[in-house]
């Protein structure tokens, strides 16, 4: 008899990530997905090194005021975050009847998050202060385009019974097939879902260091398998979620 193991996704969240719709959004996939979920918060460690030096200054984006940056105030603002982070995650997923740890670390986002192993990773994407969106209401049923990143390996696999299972509860409503070959007769074959449009998309370059300049459909949320994030740099690892404009999935 097979034994199959229990699903687990990894939330890597910062100061620039957390937001309610984002969360709800992951919570009820979550729950879809017979998923346990592990909120991880973590504190850059690159900001507090900097808030350390005497010459460091932030400047207010509402009033261009200048002041300094110091440790003490860069912590105590960490701390709310990954207060409030926490507390909105747990209450989601108590409502949703998901399981659901959370924890925080010190280092940078996507290293840290990678090196925790066995769990599928879900990065939320940045919040654009430049962009000010409409606000609308919390839903958890509602749709979204997924791209999903093809590849030879098993793990890709995985993602496709993901998008199948999620199209499925309605959780989205475009699939958008990207590869640098032609796709395979039988790959195709496995994603009709009734009311779900699916597309094909011929790239030149799958390579993680290339996903920020992908013109995709607003909200967008990107699957792809976790064993491509090997061929990135340490540079390119740790740069990637300050320049990542949507939603990504990890699949392991």
């Amino acid at each position: 008899m097979t034994v199959q193991t229990e699903r687990r996704i990894l939330i890597a969240l910062d100061a620039l990530s957390v937001t309610e719709a984002g969360l709800l959004s992951l919570v009820t996939m979550a729950r879809w997905l017979n998923a346990s979920l592990a909120g991880l918060y973590i504190e850059d460690s690159r900001l507090l090194a900097a808030a350390g030096l005497p010459f460091a200054r932030e400047i207010s984006r509402l009033s261009g005021e200048e002041r300094l940056l110091g440790r003490d105030a860069m912590i105590r603002s960490s701390k709310m975050a990954s207060s409030r982070a926490q507390r909105l995650l747990e209450q989601l997923s108590s409502q949703q009847q998901v399981t659901c740890t959370f924890h925080i670390e010190s280092g940078m986002l996507a290293p840290c998050a990678l090196s925790h192993e066995g769990y599928d990773i879900f990065f939320p994407g940045r919040i654009r202060t430049s962009a000010r969106p409409r606000p609308r209401r919390l839903s958890s049923r509602a749709s979204q385009p997924l791209v999903l990143i093809y590849d030879a390996s098993p793990q890709f696999h995985r993602a496709l019974e993901v998008v199948r299972r999620l199209a499925v509860n309605g959780m989205v409503s475009d699939v958008t097939l990207l590869s640098e070959t032609a796709l395979p007769t039988e790959i195709a074959d496995q994603l009709p879902v009734d009311g779900v449009r699916v597309h094909f998309q011929r790239v030149k370059s799958i390579h993680p260091g290339h996903l920020p300049y992908l013109r995709l459909p607003a909200g967008s949320l990107i699957m792809m398998s976790k064993m491509n994030f090997e061929k990135l740099s340490a540079t390119e690892l740790a740069d990637l979620p300050d320049l990542l404009p949507y939603p990504l999935m990890l699949i392991a």
